[in-house]
């Protein structure tokens, strides 16, 4: 596995994990977040590359870091959304 790409993976599987320890309240949603994770990191580095802001302090080797973790951030803040809503409508209180 290349460098660039085991540090992508790295990013997402943080991201996704961190946002389960501190959102998640079933086992289902691990996977949502962590699947979010790594869409998200993927559409931020593709985003860096197709616009050209990549470069900068944030990067590390070929891996736009700070583009891969906004991207990563703002996928799982989305699951979380829809995954909260409905565990509001059809969580175990959602008929009290």
């Amino acid at each position: 596995m290349s460098p660039s790409l085991l540090l992508s993976v790295l990013i997402a599987a943080l991201i996704g994990l961190a946002a389960h320890a501190a959102f998640g309240h079933y086992l289902w949603q691990l996977p949502l977040y962590l699947a979010a994770a790594a869409g998200g990191v993927f559409a931020g580095e593709v985003f860096a590359a197709v616009t050209g802001t990549g470069s900068g302090l944030l990067r590390y080797g070929s891996v736009p870091v700070g583009s891969a973790f906004l991207g990563g951030i703002v996928s799982v803040v989305c699951v979380w959304a829809v995954t909260t809503r409905l565990i509001a409508r059809f969580g175990p209180h959602a008929n009290e």
